[in-house]
């Protein structure tokens, strides 16, 4: 019986031994390829452009047996926008973005702008400003879509459909209608208010929105690590336009 035992202690002092030995190396293994994969992310960024073999990453490229980025653009005729907390905001360019030196950004089309938001368990409201170059002096329209029906003096008030026709994901829907939008359009700043929402954006010619780059790299021992990173065009501070209603 003592003999049994002490074989079973030492069967399991074994067996957690290796477990935990396979664990560390698992993990090992796992932040080599992310770190890889991070790697991939950063350079292509850096150069422009996607890396078919991320093995060529110097020391970090020596740790995996397979990896590569792509880069996409993100957006182009409808777009989803990363989440946003209450009060921040997002910029969607109406024009064709170009980096510059210096920037530019091209005019919109005169077709309507459809915005849905929220889901099954948050109500958020919007706050949302049309940036206009019809003049030599820029102006800003303002606009409200609140599903609980609240009235902001000073705001236009849009009518807030259930449901969003382009991607049932979303709970709520309103439409900018194309004559205010015209051709002169450059920007639309959304301001998420009251609860946490994404964004889908609807418009005929709407242009690219930003850079997805996406990273997966491969250890010899299979373990895979895949990173995707969106960057988009400059954003404009909220603070610009959303102070006061």
């Amino acid at each position: 019986m003592i003999i049994a035992i002490t074989i079973t202690i030492i069967l399991t002092i074994s067996f957690t031994t290796r477990t935990d030995t396979q664990a560390s190396k698992l993990e090992e293994e796992s932040q080599k390829a992310l770190a890889a994969a991070e790697a991939g992310i950063d350079s292509s960024l850096k150069n422009k452009f996607g890396i078919g073999d991320l093995t060529t990453l110097g020391d970090l490229g020596k740790n995996i047996t397979s990896g590569s980025t792509t880069i996409t653009l993100s957006g182009s005729d409808v777009f989803t926008s990363p989440k946003l907390v209450s009060s921040e905001a997002y910029t969607t360019y109406l024009g064709a973005y170009t980096a510059g030196p210096p920037p530019s950004y091209a005019s919109s089309t005169a077709s309507d702008i459809t915005i849905c938001f929220g889901d099954a368990s948050t109500q958020p409201s919007l706050d949302i400003a049309l940036l206009k170059d019809s003049t030599s002096t820029p102006t800003v329209r303002r606009y409200l879509a609140d599903p609980a029906g609240n009235t902001f003096g000073g705001t236009n008030k849009l009518t807030v459909t259930p449901g969003c026709s382009g991607n049932p994901a979303f709970a709520y829907s309103v439409r900018i209608d194309g004559t205010e939008v015209g051709a002169d359009s450059t920007m639309l700043v959304i301001r998420a208010m009251f609860a946490s929402t994404k964004l889908f954006i609807s418009h005929a010619g709407l242009p690219t929105q930003g850079t997805t780059v996406t990273s997966q790299a491969t250890t010899s021992t299979g373990v895979s690590k895949k990173v995707r990173l969106f960057q988009s065009y400059p954003q404009i501070p909220a603070e610009f336009f959303f102070t006061t209603f």
